[in-house]
């Protein structure tokens, strides 16, 4: 049934053109009357600062103060559809949705409540202008937020940075040896932090599943006592329960925003990658650190293909996120990688002997 009548006021509606549309307007008012109020969107996009995207807005409820781009849903599209349509009217970009962050309710003067629908998502084009019924657009710090228009959108924020912000950890990746296990996972972790490994990596394929969760755990308390950063390989659920420092995920592995979202914050994602492209997407993604390789030919990553140094050089100049070097690297070429900006690099046969000396050489060549 089209409205006829404000339903706030009383007044009768005439029709007005709002938002590319012609739509019932109250004079008394000054608000459109939508024939379906309910749900609304909310579309929060990070910059790479980690800033939040928010707009000023130029009409009732809440004129003139901030809120994430968003509107109602037409009766003619899918929700992702509306946060991606207002996304566009409201700031001149064009975006793509990656998941839905949640639900809440905003209560409005003239329809009660309001079911919002957040969505996390990314910009891919355009320019930033604000439009429509946004006088302004602007991203702004987590921790400098301005006044915001709708206590739903505050909440929708807080969960969305949970997923997507990740920790600075630039300082928390120590230059120098980086020590991937094999063999007696355990003694080889114990002798690499006894020769002061930076980072230790366990990485085991064939142990079942409550072996790997015992050795890892037992590597977790001889990196707590060295003070080394321990990451578990592949398997999410055994880094969370030895409380690693994070997880290094594959190609074929889960998607980073979905391990993000199972992750207890703090923890860091490392990333395997071979290619610039997919150095620069899991950059975007949202990765801590890259895993880079094979810089070298290498019979434990013959599927690789091989990387080298001019490529290796221009990933450190393009990619912001530190990088680990793998693959082939042994005392007597690290130089060369080394040459190429990289400042941690990985091993695993280099230090299957005389493994303590060799990390403690390793970490003389990269000093903190």
């Amino acid at each position: 049934m089209v409205k006829v009548f404000c339903p706030r006021c009383g007044r009768k509606l005439e029709k007005q053109r709002l938002e590319n549309r012609e739509r019932s307007f109250c004079i008394a008012c000054q608000a459109a009357v939508y024939e379906n109020p309910v749900p609304a969107t909310a579309m929060v996009i990070f910059n790479p600062e980690q800033e939040v995207l928010l707009v000023l807005r130029g009409q009732e409820p809440s004129k003139g103060k901030w809120c994430l781009p968003g509107g109602f849903m037409e009766t003619d599209e899918t929700p992702e559809q509306c946060a991606l349509r207002e996304l566009k009217e409201e700031t001149g970009l064009s975006g793509r949705v990656e998941r839905l962050i949640g639900m809440d309710v905003s209560p409005n003067p003239l329809y009660r409540a309001v079911l919002v629908m957040g969505f996390l998502a990314v910009a891919i084009s355009g320019e930033l202008k604000a439009g429509d019924d946004s006088v302004a657009a602007a991203y702004f710090s987590l921790q400098k937020l301005p006044e915001l228009a709708f206590e739903s959108h505050a909440r929708i924020i807080v969960k969305a940075a949970a997923v997507a912000v990740r920790p600075a950890v630039d300082l928390r990746l120590p230059w120098g040896a980086y020590v991937i296990t094999s063999g007696d996972h355990l003694r080889l972790a114990r002798k690499a932090c006894q020769g002061g490994a930076r980072i230790i990596q366990y990485r085991d394929k064939e142990a079942h599943s409550a072996r790997r969760l015992d050795i890892a755990r037992q590597i977790r308390s001889v990196t707590r006592e060295h003070g080394t950063l321990f990451v578990v390989n592949d398997q999410i659920d055994i880094a969370m329960l030895s409380e690693a420092d994070g997880v290094h995920l594959g190609q074929e592995d889960i998607a980073i925003a979905d391990a993000r979202s199972l992750l207890p914050p703090g923890m860091i994602i490392g990333v395997s990658c071979s290619s610039l492209e997919q150095a620069r997407e899991a950059e975007r993604q949202g990765a801590d650190y890259l895993g880079i390789g094979a810089v070298f030919a290498t019979p434990t990553k013959a599927e690789y293909s091989v990387v080298g140094i001019e490529l290796l050089c221009q990933m450190v100049a393009e990619i912001a996120i530190p990088l680990v070097a793998i693959g082939g690297i042994n005392l007597v070429n690290m130089a060369e990688v080394k040459s190429a900006g990289v400042r941690n690099v990985a091993m695993v046969r280099e230090f299957q002997n005389d493994t303590a000396a060799k990390v403690a050489a390793v970490n003389r060549f990269f000093p903190l």
